[in-house]
């Protein structure tokens, strides 16, 4: 029947005599019919919200790149000398540096689509043969530039829960072209990520070295805790339940480095369970809408939100989500390598004491089991939105400006490329926190 249609097509294009077209051509119906159309609205079927970038937008986090050679972040992480003694001692006076910087580099991302003007106007009134006039149902042009605009968030949004460090000792994917997301920003270097990734590095300088915990943020597992006997005899664990108690502990770790989180965000499905963790034992909470409809639950203090777009384990079965969503290729959501935001399961290390022997469970206070297989299932962040920064460049052409580049020899096609230079980083990860492990 596909191939009927479009043999039919080209036969009203062209005026081909085939057997099978009508003569004549239309019907008294269709000659003499239009179909019913609302013009100018088309329905968007694919893309979702994207809440973490819009929030900390709002919180004023915007910071734009001016240029140069990265983006430095200097920070204390050490004490001077001091101690209680008595008048007349005499004391040794020696210099230690106490501070130093993170560096973070922008990185480039672009969307892209043919452009053949002899179809489509681009608002100069040179092009649009085709797509004008009062035949024209929707523009075109103008649909290709929203299309183009919400896939460059979607990705954006994506990355921004994922890392942005090239593939090495304790990190098994290569993400040296994105943004610097939470997955690394989050970690301690020794337990690993909701991504099973273990980031001993954050903004180039060395976790749990000469600047100590300085860039850490301790995961906190909430799934089962049964240790493996060694790497070659692992146990397995599934994920557990998110109460009230697991939600005060992230939050207490966060507040007790002096940090103050004020935002909340999980995958729709996290916040499933997290409402009704907290419906079946409301303390410290504040309802809001507390209906079907409800969008948002304060805890704490916190705003925490549902973003469909968030870590999950159970989006996917919802979403199209790339690579393996979608049909067409195109019809699914991707981050900047063409990967998505769904957990599946990591592998905890053999952890070892002070002492350099091994233990059952991580000496973090992370939970972690040794040896462990484990569910990653849906996760929870615990932000302080000051601590973050969001440094989209202030050149024109590269916040989400148009190049337009002609195909040789071609008298209407062009390439169309919508491009952007930003970067996401966080320069005070212990103020924030992440939990996982828990079902929805």
């Amino acid at each position: 029947m596909l191939i009927k249609f479009l043999l039919l097509t080209l036969a009203r294009l062209f005026q081909l005599n085939f057997a099978f077209v009508t003569d004549p051509l239309y019907s008294e119906i269709d000659a003499t019919n239009l179909e019913s159309v609302r013009k100018n609205v088309v329905f968007d079927n694919l893309f979702v919200d994207t809440p973490f970038q819009a929030k900390l937008r709002a919180a004023g986090v915007l910071d734009p790149f001016l240029g140069g050679s990265g983006m430095f972040e200097g920070f204390i992480y050490g004490r001077v000398q001091g101690a209680a003694l008595a008048p007349g001692s005499t004391v040794t006076v020696t210099r230690q540096q106490t501070n130093t910087g993170m560096k973070f580099l922008p990185k480039a991302y672009a969307t892209w689509v043919p452009l053949d003007d002899w179809e489509l106007d681009d608002g100069s009134g040179t092009g649009g043969v085709v797509n004008s006039g009062p035949a024209m149902i929707a523009n075109q042009y103008q649909i290709l530039m929203e299309n183009m605009t919400m896939t460059l968030n979607t990705m954006i949004e994506m990355d921004s829960f994922r890392h942005g460090q090239p593939a090495g000792t304790g990190i098994s994917d290569n993400r040296s072209l994105n943004t610097n997301g939470l997955d690394e920003g989050l970690n301690n270097g020794i337990d690993p990520s909701p991504y099973g990734n273990i980031y001993g590095t954050y903004g180039g300088d060395t976790r749990n070295g000469v600047i100590g915990p300085a860039l850490n943020s301790t995961p906190l597992w909430l799934g089962g805790t049964t240790a493996g006997a060694s790497a070659a005899a692992l146990a397995t664990n599934g994920a557990g339940q998110i109460d009230v108690n697991a939600m005060t502990r992230l939050w207490a770790q966060c507040v007790v480095t002096g940090g103050k989180p004020d935002m909340g965000i999980t995958n729709v499905f996290g916040f499933t369970a997290i409402v009704n963790a907290l419906d079946a034992q409301r303390r410290n909470t504040d309802m809001k809408k507390f209906d079907i409809g409800y969008t948002g639950v304060t805890f704490n203090g916190m705003e925490l939100y549902p973003d469909p777009l968030a870590p999950s384990q159970l989006a996917a079965d919802f979403l199209s989500l790339a690579p393996t969503g979608g049909k067409a290729g195109n019809n699914n959501l991707q981050d900047g390598s063409g990967s998505n935001t769904t957990t599946s399961t990591l592998v905890t290390p053999q952890y070892v004491n002070a002492a350099g022997a091994n233990v059952a469970t991580s000496p973090t206070g992370s939970n972690f089991p040794s040896n462990a297989t484990c569910t990653v299932g849906e996760v929870l962040y615990f932000l302080e939105s000051g601590s973050f920064k969001l440094r989209p460049t202030d050149k024109k052409g590269w916040n989400f400006g148009l190049r337009r580049a002609p195909m040789p020899n071609n008298v209407s096609m062009d390439a169309l490329f919508m491009r952007l230079g930003t970067n996401l980083y966080n320069v005070m990860p212990r103020h924030n926190g992440v939990a996982f492990g828990f079902s929805a």
